[in-house]
């Protein structure tokens, strides 16, 4: 049996996709580099109209590997001095991910006031 030009074009098309896609994963697999866990924290200012202090916590991993369970510490600072620290917990942080949380301040928000964001630390699955 003969193949018509369609067929031909479905085949060439196969193969070369499946060239492509082996070629992918080899590149990936020489270049790979197994690197721990790079977590970076930023925070803003949610928009609240009871005026309460909500903050927003995005935990951004650009490492290779996943980090468990965590822990970041968030401390408020007005004029200087700490006046309230709260938590949050991550309980996954996938690699090459961006996680986001909320945390909340009894203190209303103030002019001049500073955070101060620290990662208390996490485990490898």
């Amino acid at each position: 049996m003969k193949k018509n030009a369609l067929e031909w074009c479905v085949f060439g098309a196969s193969v070369l996709l499946i060239v492509a896609l082996i070629g992918y994963l080899g590149v990936k697999a020489i270049t790979y580099q197994s690197t721990p866990p790079d977590l970076r924290v930023e925070i803003m200012p949610e928009k609240d109209i009871l005026r309460r202090n909500i903050q927003r916590i995005e935990l951004i991993n650009h490492g290779e590997q996943t980090a468990e369970n965590v822990a970041v510490e968030v401390v408020l600072l007005v004029q200087g001095k700490e006046t309230e620290t709260a938590e949050a917990l991550f309980p996954l942080a996938p690699k090459e991910s961006k996680q986001e949380a909320w945390v909340t301040f009894r203190t209303p928000p103030a002019e001049g006031q500073r955070f101060n964001v620290h990662i208390l630390g996490y485990n490898k699955p």
